[in-house]
């Protein structure tokens, strides 16, 4: 066969969305780009392989992948963005089109119809990539490789470590294919030797997605092969076809839950079987199930999981009850697990990352391996400059330029997509505590998904062992309890954590025998909480209790900060607001409300929030039965006299929260009554900026003291914590999914 010697700067196997994405980021950094693909086509799975479907995360991958989905969206070839469905479906045809289109506008060298078939590695660098094509090869000599085969099949024949699940332990294949509604009956038809079923369930799995043009798209599960030998997956799809055209008859006379495809014929056939398992590397770090199930995070972050884990029975071809699909937070996906074990030129994205077959039963679809794609052909460019190999380079110079392509590595800014379920219901430490009695907690998030609760803990109440303690959840998990404060050997009350726009961490609380005698001191944290300033006063000789008092501040518009603040006294309760025009440096006070509406001592802790800007305002807890609510028209300069609410309230704390998407979450004791009971514990739904609360769940039921909620927004949705009998601080999290109640549009 004749041969043609090549130098190339990256050498690209596979165009699929991995390799695609690859050769995108590759290009950015200007080198010769070649990209090889078997096929006929670009998009690999998502096009030959017929999955016309984006799993994972669609709103949040890089800009290039942004730019396809608008391309797509311009012709209304894709599904819109619904952050709880668990598949965007795309036309696609078009999908390859416009993939190749991208690519050669970003200049980058495609060949189709184009094998790897042979690599050669010296002291763990590619030397040599032998590609057949029709009637001839070509012989590469490239600087970075990578291999987004999902075979792994340039580190398999270099001789780097993979790993590999033999026939019926693999994550099993589908075909796919296409059935057209003719609009009259059809003669059914089965050829000889293919296979029958009686029922719905002695069927091979299968799904059928209807399109509004008539069509239907099959799903039709195959096992018991090997998609990484050759001679394996040339026999699945001979197998394939044949179980396919069985399933068409079984379609077209009995049906399929509950409908006949009485007039539906076949229409087209995906161009190779579907393949969801083949070949993984044993890369420098192996990304791990129990990582992926707990939110991990790495230092050297390249791609964020967002997709459940996804294990179908490799062994069993019904659906059965499909496999393992546990949702998991979103995680990091390290540079490491694209570094085949000492590779120095040499980079594997998508499906063949080096991860547990459970691990990557996640990270392996089409929104990821984008992700894993772009951040490979990125790190290959960074090399080629830097005259490195992916094992040095400089990871921060290297997130810096994912960033830069519009992909976030914040694990905190992830959450919406799948939403629904992500849901967290814990304590926050169990009986062994370091402290008898706790209470009043409060709530911030940090970055990539870690959360820091406070609370005050001792012996009781306003005993002066009392002092400001705290925890750290991470990766999914909960530090021990840790003081965090104790000025003076007097009973400390009621911290505040609230995170500033710069990253600051600043944690307020108060420390006095009585109410009234409170100073209120501040620490701050420029590292996340791990460690803290030395305290000082917030306002220096007051006496009552500046600051918040219960509740976070929050940032106005107009860049200011205000807390809601009040003062308690023998002769009554009062509300009033500190504002900081200066990033937290000195503070103002508001006059006092008016709470001549009010019976009973009066009204204390408010919780505050802009609807608009300069709009605010405030609930209130009461000695009156109910909360109480006041509007600002100033940014809170001026405030309405207080004015009751038809929401209940025992006297005891109350928060709020305005989520992302602009609706209000308030967590209360749905009680009426001074010093009434406070449980239940509730969480309620506004939707027309606190009028009326339709949807409600309440979190805590059973007798006790449930009290003093904080609410925080989040991506996903919302996060609470609260006292639990005074023995333990609890932390639910969730979507407004998990709310219900009447629907609201």
């Amino acid at each position: 066969m004749p041969s043609d010697s090549r130098n190339v700067d990256i050498l690209i196997t596979g165009g699929g969305m991995a390799g695609v994405f690859a050769a995108l980021g590759a290009r950015e950094g200007e080198a010769h780009v070649v990209l090889v693909e078997p096929h006929n086509v670009l998009g690999g799975q998502g096009t030959a392989g017929g999955v016309a479907g984006f799993c994972g995360d669609t709103a949040r991958v890089n800009r290039p992948f942004a730019e396809l989905v608008g391309r797509l969206e311009a012709r209304r070839l894709i599904q819109p963005y619904n952050p709880l469905a668990d598949r965007r479906g795309y036309d696609l045809e078009h999908m390859a089109f416009f993939l190749q289109e991208m690519l050669l506008e970003a200049g980058v060298e495609i060949l189709l119809h184009a094998r790897v078939y042979d690599a050669e590695s010296e002291e763990g660098t590619i030397r040599r990539v032998w590609v057949a094509l029709d009637g001839g090869s070509l012989t590469y000599q490239p600087g970075m490789v990578i291999d987004a085969t999902g075979e792994c099949v340039i580190p398999a024949a270099a001789g780097f470590p993979t790993m590999h699940e033999g026939p019926l332990r693999q994550l099993p294949m589908s075909l796919y294919f296409t059935l057209w509604d003719t609009g009259k009956p059809v003669e059914p038809f089965l050829p000889a030797g293919c296979p029958t079923w009686e029922t719905d369930d002695d069927l091979p799995m299968t799904s059928v997605h209807a399109f509004p043009t008539g069509k239907l798209e099959v799903k039709m599960k195959v096992i018991g092969f090997d998609a990484a030998d050759g001679v394996s997956l040339s026999a699945a799809e001979l197998h394939a076809r044949r179980q396919m055209m069985g399933l068409i008859y079984h379609l077209q006379t009995k049906g399929y839950a509950g409908t006949v495809y009485d007039r539906h014929v076949l229409a087209s056939v995906s161009r190779q079987i579907g393949v969801r398992e083949g070949r993984r590397i044993v890369g420098e770090h192996v990304l791990t199930e129990e990582e992926v199930r707990h939110g991990a995070i790495f230092d050297d972050a390249v791609v964020v999981g967002t997709y459940h884990i996804d294990y179908h029975w490799p062994d069993r071809v019904q659906r059965a009850g499909t496999g393992i699909c546990d949702m998991v937070e979103p995680y990091h996906i390290p540079l490491r697990a694209l570094i085949p074990k000492g590779a120095k030129n040499l980079l594997v994205p998508g499906r063949g990352a080096s991860g547990e077959q459970m691990a990557m039963s996640s990270f392996r679809v089409m929104a990821t391996c984008a992700q894993t794609g772009y951040a490979a052909g990125l790190a290959a460019a960074q090399c080629l400059r830097e005259g490195t190999i992916p094992a040095t380079l400089s990871v921060s110079r290297l997130q810096e330029a994912i960033q830069a392509g519009g992909q976030s590595l914040n694990l905190s800014d992830y959450g919406e997509y799948l939403r629904q379920l992500i849901y967290v219901h814990e304590h926050i430490f169990q009986d062994d505590r370091p402290f008898s009695s706790c209470h009043a907690s409060t709530l911030v998030q940090l970055s990539n998904n870690r959360f820091l609760a406070a609370w005050f803990g001792g012996t009781h109440e306003k005993h002066a062992d009392v002092g400001i303690w705290g925890a750290e959840r991470r990766e999914g998990r909960w530090s021990p309890p840790r003081l965090l404060a104790k000025v003076r050997p007097s009973p400390h009350w009621n911290p505040v954590l609230f995170a500033d726009p710069a990253g600051r961490v600043h944690l307020f609380f108060k420390v006095g025998d009585e109410i009234p005698d409170w100073k209120t001191w501040i620490i701050t944290s420029e590292d996340g909480g791990n460690t803290w300033s030395e305290p000082r006063e917030l306002v220096p000789g007051d006496r009552g209790g500046r600051g918040p008092v219960k509740n976070k501040p929050i940032l106005l518009s107009n860049g200011d900060w205000l807390a809601p603040a009040s003062v308690e006294t023998a002769e009554g309760w009062d509300v009033f607001v500190d504002r900081s025009t200066d990033g937290g440096q000195t503070w103002e006070a508001s006059p006092l409300l008016d709470r001549s509406a009010v019976t009973g001592l009066g009204i204390i802790q408010p919780s505050l929030w802009e609807s608009a800007p300069g709009q605010v305002h405030m609930l209130m807890r009461s000695t009156a039965g109910a909360i109480f609510r006041s509007d600002s028209l100033d940014n809170g300069r001026t405030w309405r006299p207080a004015y009751p609410t038809s929401l209940p309230n025992n006297n005891s704390g109350l928060d709020l929260a305005k989520l992302l998407d602009g609706t209000l979450a308030l967590v209360f004791n749905p009680v009426a009554g001074n010093w009434a009971a406070r449980t239940p514990l509730r969480i309620a739904l506004s939707f027309d900026n606190g009028i009326t609360w339709p949807r409600t769940l309440d979190i805590e039921t059973a007798p006790g003291e449930y009290s003093y909620p904080a609410i925080i927004p989040t991506a996903v949705g919302m996060a609470v914590t609260y006292t639990w009998k005074r023995e333990r601080i609890a932390f639910w999290a969730g979507s407004i999914e998990r709310i219900p109640g009447t629907a609201v549009e």
